[in-house]
């Protein structure tokens, strides 16, 4: 059986796609970061090239339709074990139907690839009103633990709303994030822990946001399982008036 290792990037996701047309069709599809040998498979290495993945990407929008390029990147992020199978399906399917695709939901493929997408994106809108910002010497930095991997989706949202400022979200749990200066955000690697000011006037206006939340709270009103549907609690330890 064959089985395509890459680099776990979206690129080199894509550039896979790309082989998968000119070469053999292969039984499974695997990330780097997740691999483990196996003497069943015959693994072959694909390299992200930038060339191919764009060629890709474009032939997606193109022949198939943009919400169906948009899908398959968010689908893509939820890291969920086998999507890139899945995606290829789905994928493959579309450049036979085209812009049809989407509406084809009897079909697993569409289906799944469809659901993983909306996952992705609802998570996405629900960090944008969650992320905290503490201060580090003209600095902020915020730390999240997203089930999904949507720093990318969120970016531009922080770049517009903190134009002016030095930021950083850090995504604990991936051990990278989004730095920010100058008008331009990266992704880079942010290999340490979660961390947490001690800076007096950091801790004046956290105090003063608890004393706030606290204060408009109604007592005999409060509704935990109301709030964890709105905001489930694996969020709540990112949030300064939970802790």
């Amino acid at each position: 059986m064959l089985r395509y290792i890459y680099d776990s990037t979206f690129d080199g996701f894509l550039s896979v796609i790309y082989n998968c047309y000119y070469n053999k069709i292969p039984d499974c599809i695997e990330r780097e970061d997740r691999y483990t040998f196996n003497i069943l498979f015959e693994d072959n290495i694909i390299t992200s090239d930038l060339v191919k993945s764009n060629k890709v990407s474009k032939a997606i929008a193109q022949k198939i339709s943009t919400e169906a390029l948009i899908h398959v990147y968010q689908s893509f992020l939820s890291e969920a074990q086998g999507i890139e199978l899945k995606l290829l399906k789905y994928i493959q399917l579309g450049f036979k139907m085209g812009s049809k695709l989407n509406d084809y939901l009897l079909n697993e493929f569409v289906d799944e690839v469809q659901k993983y997408s909306r996952k992705v994106g609802a998570e996405a809108h629900r960090f944008l009103g969650l992320v905290r910002f503490q201060e580090f010497k003209g600095i902020l930095y915020a730390a999240i633990e997203p089930t999904y991997n949507i720093s990318e989706l969120i970016a531009n949202h922080f770049k517009e709303r903190l134009a002016n400022e030095k930021w950083i979200i850090h995504d604990v749990k991936r051990k990278f994030g989004i730095v920010y200066e100058n008008n331009e955000w990266i992704l880079r690697e942010l290999n340490f822990e979660k961390l947490e000011s001690h800076e007096e006037e950091e801790l004046f206006y956290q105090k003063l946001w608890k004393v706030f939340h606290k204060s408009v709270s109604i007592k005999e009103r409060k509704n935990e399982s109301l709030q964890m549907q709105n905001m489930p609690k694996k969020y709540w330890n990112n949030l300064i008036e939970m802790k």
